[in-house]
């Protein structure tokens, strides 16, 4: 399989997605973003959506479980997060 002939656009927005993730996560470990705010668990959640999208195309088991778990975290810590505020 020859990665860049079989590269498609789900393929860029799940790439576009990783990048979103692991960029929050180095803000975090930089103590830039910090991982107990809403901007850190919504970059986790846009992220994840758009990894989402790409496995729609092209499936893998594995991949679909920990980003359904990776969305259900986010969106619980984001739901905490805004419990706490009111």
């Amino acid at each position: 399989m020859d990665l860049l002939n079989d590269f498609t656009l789900a393929d860029g927005i799940g790439l576009l997605g990783s990048v979103i993730i692991v960029g929050a996560y180095y803000l975090a470990t930089r103590n830039i973003l910090p991982a107990d705010k809403i901007p850190f668990n919504a970059c986790n959640i846009a992220g994840g959506l758009l990894v989402t999208v790409s496995l729609i195309y092209r499936p893998n088991l594995g991949a679909v479980v920990i980003e359904v778990m990776f969305l259900l975290i986010a969106t619980l810590a984001i739901w905490r997060n805004l419990r706490r505020r009111a």
